[in-house]
C-alpha cells in the first residue's frame, strides 16, 4: 500500500487561506460574546452567543442560545475563505444538522441555511461599535417570513 498521495493533500490542508476585506470587517467585528433580546415567533426572548476563530483562524466558531419560551443551543462552524462567502455546518439542540452558505459584506453576515425539512436566512447587521442587529427568516410556501429579531450587544 503506498501513501504518495499523503503529502500533497498534506500541502493543500496546511495552506493558510486569507479572509477577504468584507469578511475581515464583519468577522472582526463579530469575534466575542453578546447577549441580545427580541422576539421569537412573536414572544420576548433573550439570546446569547459568541464568535471565536477556531483552527489558526481558518474557521469562525458560534456558539449559539436562545432563553425564553423556547429554549435551544446550538455550534455552527464557518470555513473562512478567500473570498466574500463562507461554507459551514450548525447542529442544535433540536437534533437538527444545516448546512450552511453565508455571504460577507463590511458590515453584514447574510447566512442562507437548510436541511430537508427547513430552509432560512439569517442576517447579522453592525448597527454600531458594540451593537449588532439578527433577523431570523424561514422559507415558506408564499416566500420569506420573518419569525426572530434581535438586539444585541457586546459583553
Amino acid at each position: 500500500m503506498t501513501i504518495a498521495w499523503i503529502l500533497p493533500v498534506l500541502t493543500i490542508l496546511s495552506l493558510s487561506a486569507q479572509p477577504s476585506a468584507s469578511q475581515t470587517g464583519i468577522v472582526d467585528h463579530l469575534v466575542g460574546s453578546w447577549e441580545g433580546e427580541g422576539e421569537l415567533f412573536g414572544a420576548p426572548t433573550r439570546f446569547a452567543m459568541t464568535w471565536i476563530p477556531e483552527l489558526d483562524g481558518r474557521f469562525l466558531g458560534l456558539h449559539y442560545e436562545i432563553r425564553g419560551n423556547v429554549q435551544m443551543q446550538a455550534l455552527a462552524h464557518y470555513r473562512i475563505s478567500d473570498s466574500d462567502t463562507l461554507q459551514g455546518v450548525w447542529v442544535d439542540s433540536r437534533g437538527e444538522i444545516l448546512q450552511l452558505a453565508a455571504t460577507a459584506t463590511d458590515s453584514t453576515l447574510e447566512a442562507l441555511w437548510h436541511a430537508p425539512t427547513e430552509r432560512g436566512r439569517t442576517v447579522y447587521r453592525r448597527i454600531g461599535s458594540d451593537s449588532l442587529e439578527v433577523q431570523d427568516f424561514v422559507r415558506g410556501e408564499t416566500g420569506w417570513r420573518l419569525f426572530g429579531t434581535a438586539r444585541y450587544s457586546r459583553q
